[in-house]
């Protein structure tokens, strides 16, 4: 029997053939993904249906035990740092192995935070659209200096975020329950996450969890007028609560780089005080480079 393994993002091998050329001069057969986009759950098991299958490089996904009980895989090999799309007691129960990349993606995403707090700050996009317009109208910004800024969750995107705007001027504090607090509490303030909503004047995501944790209750005490980031994964903020925070004047501004479906058509898209961006925290073409052949390079050695 041959040996395949499946490509589970669609925009693999596209900054860089070599990963691929590596699968195949070790005696891979490559299963692309057909449908260039996100693979559904339906799809992937359809996809698995192939016994030949053994290797997965993955995207986001959906990896539960219906999904892996289903497959002859032998080893996952995530393409990016998270791995909250694998169920991990189904891993063990079929015997899977999974590794993932955890540094890749951490220089690309926490650059793309800055540029977008920026954005925010200084209304960059809509004085963009406005000129392209011939409409010569000036709007009067903020500096990050001085500002309030709320960190929820210190992993390494985080790290990087909070190093940059505390390099800024930026006031930081941290909601974490999760880090050792000792080893940062010269540098920042840690608070609940209620404390810490009333006090940001810009709230910045960087989890690895998909459960929601900003909805109704959470912007109901946050600062009128803030500003809130999300470049880790859709499910965390509640879009609909989003949107009517955005309308009731709570919110300022966002920016928004995953979402729950995707690719994302949705309600957002209608208010121009949400930058959105698909989904490109990581796409860059130094971190794809690294980061494809790593995933790489883990599922041969390893399979």
């Amino acid at each position: 029997m041959s040996k395949k393994v499946l490509i589970g993002p669609s925009s693999f091998g596209e900054v860089s053939s070599e990963p691929l050329k590596k699968l195949v001069e070790t005696g891979f057969e490559i299963v692309n993904n057909p449908y260039k986009r996100k693979l559904s759950k339906k799809e992937v098991i359809e996809l698995l249906k192939d016994k030949e299958i053994v290797g997965l490089l993955a995207g986001l996904e959906t990896l539960d035990d219906e999904v892996l009980s289903l497959s002859n895989l032998k080893i996952i090999s995530r393409v990016g740092s998270g791995t909250s799309n694998v169920d991990k007691q189904a891993v063990d129960k079929n015997k899977i192995k999974l590794y993932s990349v955890p540094n890749g993606p951490v220089n690309s995403v926490a650059e793309l935070t800055i540029g977008n707090i920026i954005n925010l700050f200084r209304n960059i996009i809509p004085m963009n659209n406005n000129l392209h317009s011939n409409n010569w109208k000036r709007q009067i910004g903020r500096e990050i200096n001085g500002k309030s800024f709320l960190i929820i969750g210190l992993g390494r995107i985080g790290k990087k975020v909070a190093s940059f705007l505390k390099t800024l001027g930026g006031q930081i504090y941290v909601y974490d329950p999760f880090v050792d607090q000792k080893e940062f509490i010269e540098r920042y303030s840690f608070v609940d996450l209620y404390q810490g909503l009333s006090l940001a004047d810009l709230i910045t995501i960087h989890v690895s969890g998909e459960e929601c944790m900003i909805s109704n209750k959470e912007f109901l005490n946050m600062k009128k007028g803030v500003l809130i980031c999300n470049a880790s994964r859709g499910g965390v903020i509640d879009e609909s609560e989003l949107i009517n925070a955005i309308k009731n004047k709570i919110v300022a501004g966002a920016w928004i780089d995953a979402f729950v479906e995707e690719p994302y058509y949705g309600k957002m898209k209608a208010l121009k005080e949400i930058i959105l961006t698909p989904h490109v925290g990581s796409y860059t073409i130094e971190c794809r480079q690294n980061m494809e052949m790593e995933a790489t390079l883990n599922l041969i050695k390893n399979i």
